[in-house]
This record gives structure tokens, C-alpha cells and sequence, in this order.
């Protein structure tokens, strides 16, 4: 039986549209007061860390002492995730899945399922494996992989994991994942074994069940 492993933000919904543009001003608000930065500074650090490492956690970490736990809560209230609509087709197609869901996200457990409380398929999810499960390194690392393998306590060749971001899809293929690429704009990924135009119902031409089959 396949395991079905899904990224959060612009997999299962469109964060661009009910979530970042407000998380990126509660990450450069973090960054001003616990670095004592100008909103330029902030946002130009922001951007550098996130490009680099893949999360501005993951850079913050390297380079400054500051609390994981407190930077994911500041940047995850519970107001980021009110606007995000619930979404009947992908709930009919989630529960047609033939195997356990999963989420795996680079953002916090307790944002994760707010959101899918609002996405009304919370139900229909096993587990969330967040940045902390993941000892605050995040995809693309490896190690954030490996970690919600072995909580799983499955081969790789097991999970078809959906995600919007290339990086980590390729170090998901490389691991040995089957891999699905989460897109927007129809560009073609050569680093995912399949390609989707969005999800289900969050986007206008988003592709049908057997598209991810």
C-alpha cells in the first residue's frame, strides 16, 4: 500500500493567495525586533536566508542564537489561516487515496491543522510532521526526510510525495520517493516523476483524480 505524502502551503492550498503575503510580514516583524533590524535589513535578510537554505529558520539557526519554537509560533498566528476556504473536491479526493495521508511541512504542527481545518479534511490526515519533528531543519535537507521516514518506519519507495517546490522534490526522488510536482504555471519538472496543475480545486484548471494516480 502507497503512502501519500503532501506538502502544506501551495500543495494543498494557495498559501500565495490566504497565507504568505502576511507570514512574510510576521517573519521580517521577528526578524526587526530579535535583530534589531531595519524593515529593508529584515526583508533582504529574509529573502537571503530562505534562498540559501531553504528556510529563514534554517539561517537564522546558523547564524544567530534565537529560539526555533518562538519563531514559529511568532510567524504562525492563528489569524494567518482564517481565510483559507474549505475545499470539497479535494476532500472527496483525499479520502479516494488508496493509503494513508500524510503532511510533511517546513511550517509549525499547530499552523498545519488550522489550515486543514479550514480546508475541512483534518480528519483525513494521519499525521502532520513539522519543522520541529524534523529537529528544525526542514526540506529540503535530507535529515528532515530520513526523520519522518523513520516515524513512518517505511522504505522510501512507499511515499508518492506532493510537493510545489523543486528542490525538494529532487532530494525526495534521490531518497527514492515517487514524487509529484505541485505547479501554477505548466512548467515542465524534471525533478518530479509527474506534474500537476494545482490541486483539486484551489486554483482555476486545477487537474482531475486520475491525473495523480
Amino acid at each position: 500500500m502507497p503512502v501519500f505524502l503532501f506538502d502544506l502551503d501551495n500543495t494543498l492550498y494557495d498559501a500565495d493567495r490566504y497565507c504568505f503575503p502576511w507570514m512574510h510580514i510576521h517573519i521580517n516583524s521577528f526578524l526587526m525586533r530579535e535583530l534589531d533590524l531595519e524593515p529593508e535589513a529584515a526583508d533582504r535578510l529574509r529573502r537571503h536566508y530562505w534562498r540559501r537554505y531553504g528556510t529563514t529558520l534554517a539561517g537564522l539557526m546558523r547564524h544567530h542564537p534565537v529560539d526555533p519554537r518562538a519563531f514559529l509560533e511568532a510567524i504562525h498566528p492563528p489569524v494567518l489561516s482564517a481565510d483559507v476556504p474549505e475545499n470539497p473536491r479535494l476532500r472527496l479526493w483525499l479520502s479516494r487515496l488508496p493509503g494513508p495521508v500524510y503532511v510533511f511541512t517546513n511550517s509549525s504542527a499547530s499552523h498545519a491543522w488550522r489550515v486543514l481545518e479550514r480546508l475541512q479534511v483534518a480528519d483525513l490526515v494521519e499525521e502532520v510532521f513539522d519543522m520541529e519533528s524534523a529537529d528544525f531543519q526542514g526540506k529540503p535537507h535530507h535529515h528532515a526526510y530520513r526523520q519522518v521516514l523513520g516515524r513512518l518506519r517505511i522504505p522510501a519507495w512507499r511515499c508518492v510525495f506532493f510537493d510545489d517546490t523543486l528542490a525538494n522534490l529532487r532530494t525526495a526522488r534521490w531518497l527514492g520517493m515517487q514524487t509529484v510536482h505541485i505547479e501554477k504555471k505548466r512548467r515542465r519538472a524534471r525533478s518530479a516523476h509527474q506534474q500537476v496543475h494545482a490541486l483539486l480545486g484551489w486554483e482555476h484548471g486545477a487537474a482531475s483524480p486520475k491525473t495523480c494516480r
